[in-house]
């Protein structure tokens, strides 16, 4: 009887595994610094800030069949950086803090990426940060250091990567080279460099890279900040799934899709930017499940972040939370802060000035009532770094005036929202996959089970 047991069982099993649909189309999207909190709390406050919103301001991602967490720490820290965090999800492989691609002897691994591209199938990789930053690079090159920006971009070059765009290419003047050197460089290896997304779209036959014409930072603008007509990575994952999907008819595509602000502001505590940055992210996502609308049976999404950055409390000294308030923040911080410096540069240094700034683009007073010691804490606070002398808190990102700082943590406060850190933390990150092949992720409990799952889902392996 258990021998007739055990050989049901097995035949279940083959039976349930040769029914399950091998995907054609793999999205990845990794929200870097997207923390369960982040998620959560972008609901709360889209159902208090976008009442106008579908859904009540439900993401795109958060009902997808699977819905869990991962450990993502790195062979060094139970705190990882997003380069190891990357890594393991491009490679299945753990390795240190600050390596690309590499294992912990800093030997190379190979990525999922390549290894879908020896399929056949077409590779997009989209971010709206610079285009050899920590995470993109990861699923193209191999180096012992993140920070080798040349070298990583080099690799980018000589890579398999089918369509890839970015807020900027990242360098350093010690290197030698210009902008136009590095776009020289892919040019010169038939990569059509493309400064339009219609036109990045409509490219046929050849690599593209997809850029601003001239780059203001290395990153776009802030969800916030952003007006009519600027670059989003909505914009950006709109046009790479254009390309992938007339070029890949075939063999099918894989595209990374980081949303990369998301971090920076979250390393700023700033609630509300970084909540702006989670719905861009969901709207992209949006995107793949309008493409999955019509390839259901062949379609793939996962959903997942490399690590939490600032430990997001959704409340702070009481049993409640005033999402509202922060409907009144008209600006991101680091956008307040250029403000504020404008401000200086004009001579206009008056405690009603700077009252007059902070109601127009924080509420205050007018619409968000401040306790005492919050009007007494921003006067010493404008007094002493406005005044008297310029301070900055200084994030990994951002250098913010310490009033613009002070601003924006009292106004989450007043909502009951606080942070812990400017750095990352240790903590699980969320998971959520939908689509052909979701069988596999049942079981992923670790960020390099994640690549691996999707190698089954191919019905091939990656590093074990």
């Amino acid at each position: 009887m258990k021998k007739l047991l055990t050989f049901v069982a097995m035949l279940f099993v083959a039976v349930f595994a040769a029914a399950a649909q091998q995907p054609k189309y793999i999205f990845l999207f990794i929200g870097d610094g997207l923390g369960i909190n982040h998620v959560y709390g972008t609901e709360l406050y889209n159902a208090a800030v976008h009442k106008d919103m579908a859904d009540n301001g439900k993401l795109s991602f958060t009902r997808f069949p699977i819905r869990t967490y991962v450990t993502n720490h790195s062979s060094s820290s139970l705190v990882t950086d997003s380069s190891a965090a990357a890594t393991a999800m491009a490679t299945g492989v753990k390795t240190a803090n600050g390596y690309m691609g590499v294992d912990a002897d800093k030997k190379s691994v190979k990525n999922i990426t390549e290894l879908v591209s020896e399929m056949g199938m077409k590779v997009g990789v989209v971010t709206n940060v610079g285009i050899n930053h920590a995470t993109p690079s990861a699923f193209f090159a191999h180096h012992e250091s993140r920070s080798a920006y040349k070298a990583l971009y080099e690799q980018y070059v000589a890579s398999e990567v089918d369509f890839a765009a970015g807020a900027a290419i990242l360098y350093r003047k010690r290197d030698g080279l210009k902008l136009e050197d590095y776009i020289a460089k892919a040019q010169e290896a038939k990569i059509e460099v493309v400064h339009d997304l219609d036109k990045a779209a409509k490219v046929r036959g050849k690599r593209v890279l997809l850029l601003p014409e001239n780059p203001k930072s290395k990153t776009l603008e802030y969800a916030p900040d952003c007006k009519e007509g600027d670059w989003t990575i909505v914009d950006f994952t709109n046009s790479a799934i254009t390309y992938l999907e007339r070029e890949a008819k075939k063999d099918g595509f894989m595209l990374m899709v980081e949303a990369g602000h998301l971090d920076y502001c979250a390393h700023d505590n700033d609630a509300v930017a970084t909540f702006e940055e989670v719905n861009d992210l969901s709207e992209s996502v949006q995107l793949a499940l309008d493409f999955y609308n019509k390839h259901p049976n062949e379609t793939l999404i996962i959903v997942t972040a490399d690590h939490e950055t600032g430990g997001l409390c959704l409340g702070y000294k009481s049993y409640k939370m005033n999402m509202e308030r922060l409907a009144w923040q008209k600006c991101s911080m680091l956008a307040l802060t250029d403000k504020m410096r404008t401000m200086r540069n004009e001579g206009k240094t008056s405690w009603e000035q700077m009252q007059e700034l902070l109601r127009k683009e924080l509420g205050f007073w007018d619409h968000v009532r401040l306790r005492g010691k919050d009007e007494e804490q921003l006067r010493k606070t404008f007094e002493k770094s406005f005044v008297e002398k310029s301070e900055e808190v200084v994030s990994l990102y951002s250098h913010n005036e310490k009033m613009a700082s002070k601003a924006v943590e009292i106004l989450n406060k007043r909502a009951y929202v606080n942070w812990i850190s400017l750095n990352h933390t240790g903590a699980q990150v969320p998971l959520y996959v939908k689509g052909a092949g979701v069988e596999q992720f049942y079981n992923c409990f670790d960020n390099t089970d994640i690549p691996k799952s999707i190698a089954r889902s191919l019905g091939t392996t990656l590093a074990e």
